[in-house]
C-alpha cells in the first residue's frame, strides 16, 4: 500500500530554475501529506523529510514522494535503508550527481553522498539517461563501479537491463529526475539537456518493473513556469501512475 508525501523543498538547487516547491501540490493535489519544510534551514528540512518518510516505511508502507529538487532523494533513501537492508536504486537522471562531498548534498551531490555515507552498495545503484557530466563525476562512478546507462542507447536495451535488475534485487527504490526525459516533453526543469526519454518510452521501461519489488520512489525537479499547459506537471503524474503499476 503507497502513502504519499509531498515535499516542497527547493533549496538544494540554488541556481537552477525555481518554482520546484510549488510541484507536489500541482502534481499530486488533493493527495497526500506535506513535509514540513524549513527552505532557510537545510539540516532542519532533511530531518523532517527522513522521519516522515522512515514513519511509512517502519509501518510496511511504500512510499510515493514528490519535490521539490533532487536533495529530498538523500534523506528518503536513507530512511529506505533503515528499514530495507539491501535496498537497490534506480536513479533516472540527465546527470549523475556526484559533483561535491557536501552533506547534506546539494541536488547535484546525491549519489556521491549515498555512497560515501554506505546508504546503498555501489553495485547495487543505476543510473539511467545520463548525457551532461564532469570529468570527475564520470571519475567518481569509475572508481565505485556503479552502472551507468548513458544516453543514447538503445531503448530496447535499458528496458533488458531494467528487467533483469529486478530479478536480481528484491528492494528497489526509484528516484525520477524530470530532466531525464526530453526537453520537448518535459521544458519546465532546471537543467534539461536535449536527447533525453519521450513518455512513451519511460512508460515501456516501467512495464519491464515488479511492483511488488519498488519500495519506494520520487518523482523531483518540475520547474511549473507555464500555467497554460502544465506540460511538465501532467508528465509527472502520468509518471507517478506508470510506476505505481
Amino acid at each position: 500500500m503507497y502513502k504519499f508525501l509531498k515535499v516542497p523543498f527547493d533549496s538544494g538547487n540554488p541556481t537552477g530554475k525555481k518554482g520546484t516547491a510549488k510541484s507536489p501540490e500541482l502534481i499530486l493535489k488533493k493527495k497526500g501529506t506535506t513535509v514540513k519544510i524549513n527552505q532557510s534551514n537545510f539540516d532542519e528540512s532533511m530531518n523532517n523529510i527522513e522521519a516522515a518518510a522512515l514513519k511509512e516505511f517502519k509501518e510496511g508502507h511504500q512510499v510515493c514522494s514528490v519535490g521539490g529538487d533532487h536533495a529530498i532523494t538523500y534523506p528518503l533513501v536513507k530512511a529506505a535503508s533503515q528499514v530495507h537492508k539491501d535496498t537497490a536504486l534506480i536513479y533516472f537522471d540527465a546527470h549523475l550527481d556526484c559533483e561535491d562531498d557536501f552533506l547534506p548534498p546539494s541536488h547535484e551531490d546525491v549519489i556521491r553522498a549515498i555512497v560515501n555515507k554506505k546508504l546503498v552498495k555501489p553495485e547495487n545503484i543505476v543510473i539511467i539517461g545520463a548525457r551532461k557530466f564532469w570529468k570527475k563525476e564520470v571519475e567518481f562512478v569509475k572508481k565505485r563501479k556503479i552502472k551507468v546507462i548513458y544516453s543514447p542507447v538503445s531503448r530496447e536495451e535499458i528496458a533488458k537491463f531494467v528487467k533483469n535488475f529486478f530479478k536480481k534485487h528484491k528492494q528497489v527504490y526509484i528516484s525520477v529526475d524530470i530532466d531525464v526525459f526530453d526537453p520537448k516533453v518535459a521544458p519546465d526543469t532546471g537543467y534539461p539537456e536535449h536527447g533525453g526519454f519521450t513518455e512513451e518510452e519511460f512508460r515501456v521501461f516501467t512495464e519491464n518493473m515488479d511492483f511488488k519489488r519498488i519500495i519506494g520512489f520520487d518523482v523531483v525537479e518540475v520547474s511549473q513556469s507555464n500555467e497554460s499547459t502544465k506540460k511538465t506537471v501532467t508528465l509527472a503524474s502520468h509518471v507517478i501512475k506508470f510506476l505505481l503499476g
